[in-house]
């Protein structure tokens, strides 16, 4: 890298005079660096130690900021690898490090006399010709005279490095010489502590104006300290034992005993971070009491947070491929040991007991941590969640208990200011969420007793987005509810979807929004099953009361789901008995009770008139399949009732008929005198449609009624009057009438092949003829036209081949 690449940025305003102090250390240093190279070249130790002293004299400068000092400490440091280098080759061509290292001691200032001592002592321990323990310790103590918190912090740090890879550790030579693990972490244990004070000291150093500035300058310095810990974690020989009754100790002691926020939150970060979770796991009551015992402005929240993440990740690190709990934790593993819901549960409340003043929203991710915990540690042990619920809803309840005191004064409803800020909404969602994605089954969620307790601290509308989140986690997984009881617990959960808590909730809301979680409730009934018929009929009445509540505008889309689900329950009864069984008829009478009263509900909402009767022909279909003759009249009484009241609009009237007079034709169940009288009043509604179309087409299909199977109703003269009807209302029509009178035509022509009686070829010829008078006013590509056309050929075709009965129609070419 070129020297212009290596220059800082020139900064503008108050930072210039840092940057020219900055770059005439650097430029002095590179110079001094230069010609220690050059002495070196030549063999001139002594004078290059001269140089590299002057150079290193640049790391006193004391008007450098922190983060423009660690500039010129790295760019310094990188110089003296040079001498180190050469220092190491001297060694191997016979050159005594002792006599050097006695040497360098008298260098005139304390800072290059540090640097040269460490950086020569390096070499001694590298080479082995003195013990590594003495070295060590002899560098740790003379590190002691500088006590300048920006020049001690840095030169520990440039200790640190250079001794990291001299330390002994597992495998190292002759031990009781060199040193032991013990050794090695004594002497970083010793180096931590003294770089925490300097660095807590600088804290301290300048004006209270400049507080501000020195917080954002040590945490800029904060990783040199975290090094220690770094450098601890990495040693082969810091097992479990040595970590417990040595390190740990050590460093939470040095951690209490600072009494600084920033130093406490980061060194606990840090010590969670750096050191293997089976260490944690068999230390856990430490470093919770010792969280107890930080400074109040600590944040808590993040440094167990951090904890209980770790373990969660930890004991869920390697199940087996078929997703079943881990073996480890539930087996007599590491984590079975030790009750770990019960330790963090225990301070977590104590934490929160003991501050008060903890914002809510931590105080609610603490809880979520531990959910989190459980899910992944117990996930069979739900208990544990719900003790985590309990435990959150008390501590709402407290926050809202206070809040109405403090605002009883005031006169105005309490609305739980807190709860539903942002913050806390966030955290109580996914506290609440945590569950129904885990388990990935509602049934599971459901014997959390506490959840219901929970939720009702949101708002109506947060209320409603976890309701939504559990209707769809219900439809994603396809989760059968089979008990009545846990449909009511299921139901109760998601009331906000179900009915509104104020009219003008819904009002507000935009219509596809609310049309799209109507259908999500709706949806949810088919998924309510039981083989059980009266524990599924239980849960259909459960559910129209639920359903029934929510206000005309949600039961147009939740009510006609279970109209369509009893009638399934109904038909699927029917085909397991017999007719006459008196099990059937008492549960069919009871079916379709609930029907007529749903339907009839659904009507009384005079929102949905054409859709209601539908519903009323369905069920009376389905009650002609069940043999229920009484209660397929009253269905299609009230559909006609519907028709009269409800039906205007013409084209509505039209459909209306349609449908009843198929619904009539597929139904078997009535006496004769029943049927007589709904197809004598379907005719009368036919023939009273407002268009002619309608009215001819109407009756036409009415002639239908009176021609059913052959074992069923049928008066070939009753036919005959409705076909003569409807070609009388077409040939007053004053528009179409030829379309009809071949439709007509086509209807004639259907009887004459069923064989009824009355149909003779003379009404066939005679409408031949009136047809052939009117379709000169056709064009050929009129479909009528071809309609007519389609309509000869089949009568061609049926004379050629029943030339009997087809050969007095003569009318047609």
């Amino acid at each position: 890298m070129s020297k212009a690449n290596r220059k800082t940025q020139a900064p503008s305003g108050a930072d210039e005079e840092q940057y020219k102090l900055l770059e005439d250390a650097k430029k002095t240093v590179n110079i001094q660096a230069f010609l220690m190279k050059r002495c070196l070249d030549g063999g001139k130790l002594m004078d290059a130690l001269k140089h590299a002293s002057n150079m290193i004299c640049q790391l006193r400068l004391g008007t450098l900021s922190p983060k423009n000092y660690y500039a010129l400490y790295i760019f310094t440091s990188e110089q003296l690898r040079h001498l180190e280098a050469y220092l190491f080759e001297e060694k191997q061509k016979g050159k005594r490090m002792s006599e050097l290292y006695e040497l360098v001691q008298y260098a005139g200032n304390i800072v290059p006399r540090m640097y040269l001592l460490i950086t020569v002592g390096s070499v001694y321990i590298k080479t082995g010709e003195a013990p590594a323990k003495e070295v060590l310790r002899d560098l740790i103590e003379m590190c002691r005279g500088v006590q300048h918190p920006t020049r001690g912090l840095f030169l520990r740090n440039y200790l640190s490095e250079m001794t990291k890879d001299k330390l002994p550790d597992l495998g190292s030579p002759d031990p009781d010489k060199h040193g032991t693990v013990e050794d090695s972490i004594d002497f970083i244990l010793q180096n931590f502590t003294e770089m925490n004070k300097l660095w807590v000291r600088m804290q301290h150093s300048g004006l209270v104006k400049d507080l501000v500035k020195r917080e954002a300058e040590r945490e800029e310095l904060k990783v040199l300290v975290g090094k220690n810990l770094a450098r601890l974690s990495q040693l082969d020989g810091v097992d479990l034992a040595r970590y417990s009754e040595l390190v740990l100790p050590s460093v939470v002691e040095q951690i209490v005993n600072c009494k600084d926020t920033i130093a406490q939150q980061y060194l606990m970060e840090c010590l969670i971070q750096v050191f293997p979770d089976e260490f944690h796991l068999r230390s856990l009551e430490v470093i919770l009491s010792t969280c107890g015992q930080l400074m109040p402005n600590v944040d808590l929240k993040a440094i167990v947070v951090s904890l209980i993440d770790r373990l969660a990740n930890f004991a869920q690190r390697g199940p087996n491929a078929n997703g079943e709990e881990n073996v480890e934790v539930h087996s007599g593993g590491v984590l079975a040991e030790i009750p770990i819901f019960n330790i963090f549960f225990q301070h977590i409340s104590e934490v929160i007991e003991k501050r008060p003043k903890m914002p809510l929203e931590d105080q609610l991710s603490l809880q979520v941590s531990l959910v989190n915990l459980c899910l992944r540690c117990y996930p069979s042990q739900h208990q544990y969640v719900d003790k985590v619920l309990d435990s959150v809803s008390t501590l709402l309840e407290s926050k809202v208990g206070s809040s109405k005191e403090e605002n009883s004064s005031g006169g105005s409803e309490f609305t739980s200011v807190d709860v539903n800020k942002p913050t806390c909404v966030k955290q109580l969602l996914k506290l609440l969420n945590m569950p129904l994605e885990y388990y990935k089954n509602i049934l599971t969620t459901l014997e959390l007793e506490n959840y219901e307790k929970v939720m009702k601290y949101l708002s109506y509308s947060n209320r409603k987005r976890l309701a939504i989140d559990i209707v769809k986690n219900v439809m994603e997984n396809a989760t059968v509810v089979p008990e009545p009881e846990q449909v009511i617990k299921l139901l109760n959960r998601i009331q906000p979807l179900i009915r509104p808590e104020e009219e003008e909730d819904d009002a507000n809301q935009d219509k596809e929004e609310f049309e799209e979680e109507q259908n999500l409730v709706a949806s949810l009934v088919h998924l309510f099953r039981n083989d059980d018929a009266e524990k599924q009929f239980a849960i259909y009445v459960i559910v129209r009361k639920q359903f029934g509540a929510g206000g005309v505008k949600r039961i147009q889309h939740t009510l006609i789901p279970l109209i369509f689900r009893v009638l399934q329950l109904a038909q699927k009864l029917r085909a397991q008995h017999e007719a006459e069984d008196e099990a059937w008829l008492q549960t069919g009478s009871k079916l379709f009770k609930f029907l007529y009263e749903t339907v009839n509900a659904l009507a009384g909402t005079n929102t949905l008139p054409e859709l209601c009767l539908r519903l009323f022909l369905q069920c009376a279909q389905a009650a002609s399949l069940c043999d229920f003759e009484r209660i397929a009249y009253q269905f299609l009484t009230q559909a006609f009732q519907l028709y009269e009241n409800e039906l205007t609009d013409s084209k509505q009237q039209f459909r209306a008929m349609s449908l009843i007079i198929a619904s009539l034709q597929s139904m078997t169940c009535f006496t004769e005198e029943n049927y007589d009288t709904l197809i004598t009043k379907t005719a009368q509604y036919s023939s009273k449609l407002l268009k002619k179309a309608d009215q001819c087409r109407a009756v036409y299909a009415c002639s239908h009624l009176f021609w059913t199977s052959e074992d069923g109703y049928r008066d070939g003269k009753k036919v005959l009057e409705c076909l003569q009807k409807s070609l009388k209302i077409a040939n007053d029509a004053m528009e179409n009438h030829v379309q009809l009178f071949v439709e007509l035509l086509n209807q004639y022509l259907y009887y004459f092949e069923a064989k009824n009686e009355a149909i003779l070829v003379k009404f066939i010829d005679g409408l031949l003829v009136l047809i052939n008078t009117h379709l000169g006013s056709l064009d050929k590509s009129d479909p009528t036209y071809n309609h007519y056309q389609n309509t000869i050929a089949y009568l061609k075709m049926k004379k050629a081949t029943d030339p009997e009965r087809y050969s007095e129609i003569s009318h047609f070419n």
